[in-house]
């Protein structure tokens, strides 16, 4: 059938088929209660053949957990997400032959032709060589405290990690850096290149010393809020993987998997604090009714995260498993979405 409000032509098949779902043989699912959080667990059995946008995130060269290893021990927050562009383009065309005229058809065809500015290939065979692993850890330090408009807060150090990306940096990366204006430094050491600024310019990065990292060796570029937390957070010693509290959240889920978010009970708790002054303080007063609702209803989930929460998604030849530990089971969270909906 003729999906609503889409170009002629274009069916609900064709959504399902471009997401990546309509290849999906059978569903399972199961929540088993852990004290006040749930062990919740998706299984799509796909037969191991990932399609569409699915295919994108997780038929990748990047295989296993990498940010509970890279983040140090008390992360807060932790993500982790695998992107393989090499099957944008066709799954874009794809979805252009259902729906677009034979002039866009042409238009995108000329646009993947073009070449990259600096990259020395076109769009299309770069995207071909795009197959990236990105990492962010966020750490809140509870014994510096960061001012702003609403009020101070826990001091968060931050890096990030992109896997995969490192040539291309080797190719524009330096040109990009000289487009800022800012007087980066660079050294040199062992198929490392290190970025830093003077110490100078903390004022003005509100006392935050951003430092970029290129790995050649391993084909990683690093972004830190400051050179000692890069060095705390590349060291490989002391890792969120190795701590009491991520373990404790990790239990009954996959030990491996292609992306996941992990949240600390610290990070629960500065939420929890956050949004009460922010309703203490008369901030949410011209929120909407529907809003103050959702805020309530995430005090009182967050109240319950005991370790912290996770979410880990991995692949095998069944198909894809979506795992969780949560302060709520799949029933619960499915009712509140519906909920929302009808509301709307």
């Amino acid at each position: 059938t003729k999906a609503d409000g889409l170009t002629e032509g274009f069916t609900s098949r064709d959504i399902f088929k471009a997401i990546g779902l309509e290849n999906i043989m059978t569903y399972a699912q199961s929540s088993t209660p852990r004290g006040t959080e749930w062990i919740n667990k998706i299984r799509l059995n796909n037969g191991g053949k990932n399609e569409g946008a699915l295919k994108l995130l997780l038929d990748t060269q990047h295989k296993g957990l990498s940010v509970p290893t890279m983040a140090p021990a008390g992360t807060d927050l932790a993500l982790q997400l695998s992107i393989n562009l090499s099957s944008l383009e066709p799954l874009i065309a794809g979805v252009m032959k259902a729906a677009a005229s034979d002039e866009d058809k042409a238009e995108f065809k000329a646009e993947m032709a073009k070449p990259v500015p600096m990259m020395e290939m076109t769009n299309s065979e770069l995207l071909q060589k795009l197959d990236l692993r990105f990492n962010l850890v966020i750490d809140l330090d509870a014994t510096e405290k960061l001012p702003t408009p609403i009020g101070a807060f826990d001091k968060p150090h931050l890096v990030g990690r992109i896997d995969g990306a490192a040539w291309a940096w080797a190719k524009a990366g330096g040109q990009l850096l000289g487009l800022t204006g800012l007087p980066f430094e660079k050294t040199e050491a062992n198929g490392v290149t290190t970025y830093s600024l003077p110490a100078e310019m903390t004022e003005n990065f509100m006392g935050y010393s951003p430092v970029i990292s290129v790995d050649s060796n391993k084909n990683h570029i690093w972004v830190a809020s400051s050179p000692e937390f890069l060095t705390k957070s590349s060291s490989g010693k002391n890792t969120l993987a190795e701590s009491a509290a991520f373990k404790a959240t990790m239990a009954g889920l996959p030990k491996e998997g292609v992306s996941m978010t992990y949240m600390s009970k610290d990070f629960a708790t500065f939420l929890t604090q956050t949004l009460t002054t922010f309703k203490s303080g008369g901030m949410l007063e011209e929120a909407g009714e529907e809003a103050k609702t959702q805020i309530d209803n995430a005090l009182e989930q967050l109240a319950k995260v005991k370790n912290g929460a996770a979410q880990v998604i991995s692949t095998d030849a069944v198909g894809i498993l979506l795992s969780e530990r949560n302060v709520q089971n799949i029933e619960q969270q499915m009712a509140e979405a519906m909920k929302l909906i009808n509301e709307k």
